[in-house]
């Protein structure tokens, strides 16, 4: 962790990118051109030049220590936590998976960070239409997308991402193969647009709709530790092992007379009711007792 009493200004944790100033100045002076054309056209040029910075508009994030957390790929607002199947692109090896629907203004800062620490198994990225500028739902065609996933300890993790398909949108800054840290900057996306994480069914969860997220530090949920945790299925096999064993030790009698097999020189075996004994022998006593308990629920 980074110690910030050395730091003047905190607050100051962020940015904007180069190519993306000069691009925004060169917007600014087609403005001017155009207001000396004509004054209301000025301003047309001056959203441009506004959206152009806020497109390239990023910020310093720190990533919780969590062994094995999931957090927040962007900026947004959780628009929705439902279980879905896994899309075709992503290749889970989960049929069904937890979608967590992100959606992100186009104020929203520019990165996108890794969800989980571990491996980027394949990246597939798709151009958008450029008559389409904004995504207005997530589901649109012609939107500009990506598809990211990534694996830690056999548990895999997908990414979504749509934006507008006008000019380039989104870049990934990873390669397949590449090991991903959690919360580290792998790609752009700007002017914002939609994020779906696709999370094992079986992870915890920390968020819920309308909850607003911060790329790369709030915590989604954690992976299922692989270490000290059982399967259902195993603990309920465990139980009825447990349960068959207890069954059989009460079937047996503790006090059940044991008959050796008898030889050609040995009497025959007399019970305890015709045993000629002492009633000052307590085992004995006990032994004819028992026996005759279990006579009577027999004839019962």
């Amino acid at each position: 962790m980074d110690d910030l009493d050395h730091k003047s200004t905190p607050w100051l944790n962020g940015g904007f990118d180069i190519e993306g100033i000069v691009v925004a100045f060169a917007v600014f002076l087609g403005a001017l051109l155009l207001g000396w054309l004509w004054a209301p056209l000025f301003w047309l040029g001056f959203i441009a030049f506004i959206a152009t910075l806020l497109a390239t508009r990023w910020s310093q994030r720190t990533p919780p220590e969590l062994a094995s957390g999931i957090v927040a790929p962007c900026d947004g607002i959780v628009v929705s936590v439902n279980q879905v199947e896994a899309p075709p692109e992503l290749r889970l090896h989960s049929p069904v998976v937890t979608r967590v629907r992100i959606s992100s203004a186009p104020v929203s800062t520019n990165k996108v960070y890794t969800p989980i620490s571990g491996s980027l198994e394949h990246v597939t990225l798709e151009e958008g239409d450029s008559s389409i500028p904004i995504a207005m739902r997530a589901d649109d065609e012609g939107l500009a997308r990506a598809w990211m996933c990534f694996e830690s300890h056999g548990q895999q993790v997908g990414i979504r991402l749509a934006s507008g398909g006008f000019g380039p949108r989104i870049e990934i800054d990873v390669n397949a193969g590449d090991i991903a840290r959690l919360g580290k900057p792998c790609g752009t996306r700007r002017l914002g647009g939609w994020c779906d994480l696709y999370i094992p069914a079986s992870s915890g969860q920390l968020i819920w709709p309308g909850q607003t997220l911060v790329g790369g530090e709030t915590v989604i949920g954690r992976l299922r530790s692989d270490a000290g945790e059982v399967d259902d299925d195993e603990i309920e096999e465990a139980f009825e092992v447990q349960r068959e064993a207890a069954a059989g030790v009460a079937e047996e009698d503790p006090f059940e007379p044991v008959i050796a097999e008898e030889d050609e020189d040995d009497e025959q075996y007399v019970s305890p009711d015709e045993a000629e004994v002492s009633e000052e022998d307590p085992a004995v006593l006990f032994a004819r007792l028992r026996e005759a308990a279990r006579r009577s629920e027999e004839g019962d």
